[in-house]
């Protein structure tokens, strides 16, 4: 076989093979030699410097997805754990100087490299060495862990989003991370309980600190805070703490840097312990000021940085706005300040009132592009056109175009589900996803799953000169909005015979954006469902529309004919009861947590064609007794032998489970473990000689709550089991930690021919 060598190539040449490579490839060829390494820095060093960031997604030591703004935020590399790896072809290589077991990328997997527990954080330690050394010091690093007792210790992270429970393991790890990662841009913290950093001055030199946990003291983290932004929900404070602030920020002792502080306590916490705020003894305290009322009040604008457990990662413009102001003594800047009993907000304009209120005024009667432009003098009927020039045209827009466009008329929304017919049914699915309670993204697979529609949670919003206009059966009217990054569109819901529509508004798609429809709190549980109503009757009953929320809750629990479902948890199973009475005989159903047994006896939820659970609090037993699906997964459980045994023997007699390919419990052997040698005696097992090649059955799983992407894996026994009525066969392993059962729908002597088994779906 003949090689080439790329380093004795031009630069020119050696710049255009790189330029066509993934990331991934690019780093494989730096290990092959230090000459190559130093021409792909030299080379690909205006593509680095394009790479905004590399983010670690960290569970476990050994289980962290790494992954790139460079390739749309999607996984390029994963350490996983070993056993990962036991149906996959393994590699040895050596990457960043180190020996190791890998499994090439596919296409349904990223780069694996297989690690232990032990090892899981040195080997993470050396890829951020190495890339921080290869990729140039432009690049931003972000760190996700979820880990409780565990975070990886790493040098230079600019963004965290932690989540921790352990609160005495918390104070310990944070003061290592700290050290090695200090004054960070951007932290997000997650917790529950007491949380003992306070008073930790390296989390106080955070830029733009985010704490989400509900007993944290507050006063103790305003009195060191340094940073530019500090956004606090549940936590406990004062009067005193607030005022103490305020005075501080007022005589300028400290807070010199502070831009906007938020601090939310959520309604209905503490009441019993009167804990709440005194806005009246606050302001009595501080003296407070007001804007000229004659005047529009000045909107502060601010970037709020919008992170959850999705790897999709936004800043959004944000706005603020209040009456009152108060003055800093030393350079008579304000800062507009509200106070309620759950709260407080901040503002520092580093502007006197004057200069504020001057530079609102002339922001304020700026006429936007749209409101310049002349009305048009010309237009098409579009409906008037032969419906040949009508489906080319309806052809080629995008599906939050045809929307808009059926709402015009309902000719027209006739004519278009009409024309749109068979584009309509190459879409496949349409997904509601929501992992925080402020957003729901909606897309679909035409879309390549990015979202076309966006329902988001607008607490203030200032409306400007409206268009009337209407979109998915709402009465809208449109306004203009010039936020100084993007022009949009904003449309307002007016009230008309349904009032469930009022005060809602809309931000047309732009290149960044989908169409982003803003409401109130009054409308979260209805607007949802409306939006799904429609698209049932539009698009027709060939779509399958899935569900990826936390909690099913309305507006989720409200949604009619889901086809899969993927849910955090049941909480409590009522609401999931009610959800699959109209949603029942879905084609997949995947909960990280089951708490409720009463679900378990759920005849429609047994019924779900393919069920995952990841913990369930409570016996399974009813679930295995009850489920009439394919394919059944529980990765962490609680069964009884008993119900195994009963499984087993009415399998092999066809008195149930006629349906069933494949099924798997992992239980822990410490406290809940299985006896194989009980079970296996309860019933005749057949056995393969282990030396001999056994035949592999492989299917089709979706992944782990994070990514829930199909997967094909394959599982092989020497032990089986033979139905009486057909004489088809059952591959089973039992062992204390678990049990695993695939029906092979093929009789004993063509299973003995050792047959590879494939169930794809």
């Amino acid at each position: 076989m003949k090689t080439m060598k790329i380093s004795r190539f031009p630069l020119r040449v050696q710049t255009e093979i790189f330029s066509s490579m993934k990331l991934i490839d690019i780093l494989f060829l730096s290990f092959c030699s230090k000459t190559l390494k130093k021409s792909i820095e030299s080379c690909m060093k205006s593509r680095f410097d394009k790479i905004i960031s590399i983010s670690y997604f960290s569970s476990k030591p050994n289980n962290v997805r790494i992954s790139s703004s460079s390739s749309n935020n999607n996984e390029f590399m994963k350490l996983v754990p070993r056993e990962e790896g036991r149906n996959r072809s393994i590699v040895q290589m050596n990457l960043f100087g180190i020996d190791v077991d890998c499994c090439m990328a596919t296409r349904n997997h990223p780069f694996f490299i297989l690690r232990n527990q032990q090892d899981g954080e040195q080997m993470l330690q050396t890829i951020h060495n190495y890339f921080r050394g290869f990729f140039g010091s432009s690049i931003e690093y972000h760190l996700e862990s979820r880990d409780s007792d565990y975070l990886p210790r790493l040098e230079n992270i600019q963004h965290s989003n932690i989540s921790f429970q352990n609160e005495g393991a918390a104070a310990e790890l944070w003061n290592g991370y700290l050290t090695l990662s200090p004054s960070q841009e951007y932290i997000r913290l997650n917790g529950c309980g007491i949380f003992e950093n306070e008073q930790n001055l390296k989390l106080a030199q955070t830029k733009v600190l985010d704490l989400w946990i509900p007993d944290s003291r507050v006063g103790d983290i305003l009195k060191n805070f340094t940073g530019r932004q500090l956004f606090i929900s549940g936590g406990i404070f004062t009067d005193d703490d607030v005022i103490q602030f305020l005075n501080s920020w007022k005589s300028s002792q400290t807070h010199q840097n502070v831009e906007y502080l938020s601090i939310h306590r959520e309604r209905g916490l503490y009441q019993d312990l009167k804990r709440d705020l005194n806005p009246e003894k606050i302001m009595r305290n501080i003296d407070v000021k007001q804007f000229d009322p004659i005047q529009k009040m000045p909107i502060y604008c601010y970037d709020r940085r919008r992170r959850d457990w999705d790897i999709k990662c936004d800043w959004k413009i944000e706005k603020f706005g209040s009456p009152h102001f108060i003055v800093r003594d030393a350079d008579q800047h304000v800062a507009s300040l509200r106070i309620t009993t759950q709260g407080i907000q901040f503002a520092a304009w580093k502007m006197t009132e004057e200069e504020v209120m001057k530079g609102r005024i002339d922001k304020t009667f700026q006429r936007t592009p749209l409101l310049k432009a002349d009305p048009p003098r010309n237009s098409i009927e579009i409906s008037k056109l032969s419906w040949l020039i009508q489906r080319e045209i309806f052809s080629n827009m995008e599906l939050v175009d045809l929307l808009m466009m059926a709402s015009c008329s309902q000719k027209f929304y006739q004519n278009m589900k009409s024309l749109m017919r068979s584009r309509f049914d190459k879409i496949f699915t349409i997904t509601y996803e929501s992992k925080a309670q402020s957003y729901i993204n909606i897309s679909s697979s035409c879309s390549r799953d990015n979202p076309f529609m966006s329902l988001n949670m607008r607490y203030e919003f200032r409306v400007r000169p409206l268009i009337p206009m209407k979109l998915v059966g709402m009465d809208l009217q449109v306004s203009t909005e010039n936020p100084g990054w993007d022009e949009e569109i904003l449309i307002s819901a007016r009230p008309g015979p349904l009032q469930l529509w009022d005060n809602v508004y809309d931000c047309m798609p732009t290149r960044n954006h989908p169409l982003m429809i803003l409401s109130d709190l009054e409308q979260e549980q209805t607007l949802l469902p409306s939006i799904h109503n429609y698209f049932l009757d539009f698009f027709g009953s060939s779509i399958k529309y899935q569900l990826n929320a936390n909690f099913l809750m309305p507006p989720f629990s409200k949604l009619k004919n889901i086809s899969s479902t993927d849910a955090k948890s049941d909480l409590g199973g009522a609401g999931f009861h009610d959800f699959l009475k109209i949603s029942p005989n879905q084609d997949f159903i995947g909960l990280s947590e089951l708490e409720s047994p009463s679900l378990g006896r759920n005849l429609e939820f047994a019924r779900t064609k393919v069920l995952h659970i990841g913990e369930t609090k409570c016996s399974a037993d009813d679930i295995l007794s009850n489920f009439e699906g394919r394919q059944l997964f529980i990765d962490e459980g609680i069964i009884s032998d008993g119900a195994i045994i009963q499984f087993l023997n009415k399998w092999r007699s066809s008195e149930g489970y006629q349906n069933l390919e494949y099924f798997s419990i992992y239980v822990s052997p410490y406290k809940n473990p299985l006896n194989p040698n009980q079970i296996m005696n309860s019933i005749p097992i057949n056995r393969l000689d282990p030396s001999d090649e056994l035949p592999v059955y492989q299917f089709a799983q979706k992944g782990h709550y994070w990514k829930r992407t199909w997967g094909i894996h394959k599982f092989s026994s020497p032990n089986y089991i033979v139905r009486e009525t057909d004489q088809h066969v059952a591959s089973i392993k039992i062992a204390d930690n678990n049990i695993t059962f695939a029906a092979s729908n093929i009789t004993e002597k063509e299973f003995l021919e050792k047959r590879p088994v494939k169930r794809l779906y």
